[in-house]
């Protein structure tokens, strides 16, 4: 499926630390699908580079990542499916950046997987400011998460964190 979306988004529902994550594209159609956090955070850097390879001197660098309200996701959220494998690309005669998705592919546990090269079910083709919005919003929602211990680099919880670079020396979570 092809997309020229009005609204391309990232954003979440659930309170930090038990959040999903989705991506949305809106326009004639909305198509949801659901995401890791890294995954948000992976194709936002990814488009911010994509946009300085087009552009050297595009504002994406020097503007402050900022949640946009119409980049809300709209409800009610009900994702097509998990998604595995991004791809993006750029379609230079067309002046658009291609984000493709594919769906996560289940396989058993007893069952060989050879490497192949990923199946793509959507695409969505973005202009430029579409991509630098899309940036600059993804990354004001996944810096939202819970705050990061200053002492070992992990997420703290709203009622405290038992810190295991105070190597049992601070018996109260910080």
């Amino acid at each position: 499926m092809d997309l020229n979306p009005v609204v391309f988004t990232a954003d979440y529902t659930g309170r930090p630390g038990e959040r999903s994550f989705f991506i949305q594209a809106r326009g004639d159609v909305t198509l949801t699908y659901s995401v890791e956090k890294q995954q948000v955070a992976l194709l936002a850097e990814r488009l911010r580079e994509m946009l300085v390879m087009i552009d050297e001197n595009d504002t994406v660098t020097s503007l402050l990542p900022q949640r946009d309200p119409a980049f809300a996701l709209e409800t009610p959220v009900d994702p097509q499916w998990r998604v595995g494998a991004i791809g993006i690309g750029y379609a230079e005669e067309i002046d658009n950046i291609v984000v493709s998705v594919g769906p996560v592919t289940e396989t058993s546990e007893d069952e060989e997987v050879e490497p192949s090269e990923p199946e793509f079910d959507s695409r969505f083709f973005l202009s430029r400011d579409q991509a630098r919005s899309f940036v600059l919003h993804a990354l004001a929602v996944i810096a939202e998460g819970r705050p990061i211990c200053q002492l070992c680099g992990l997420p703290m919880e709203p009622d405290g964190h038992q810190c295991p670079a105070s190597n049992g020396h601070r018996p109260d979570p910080l």
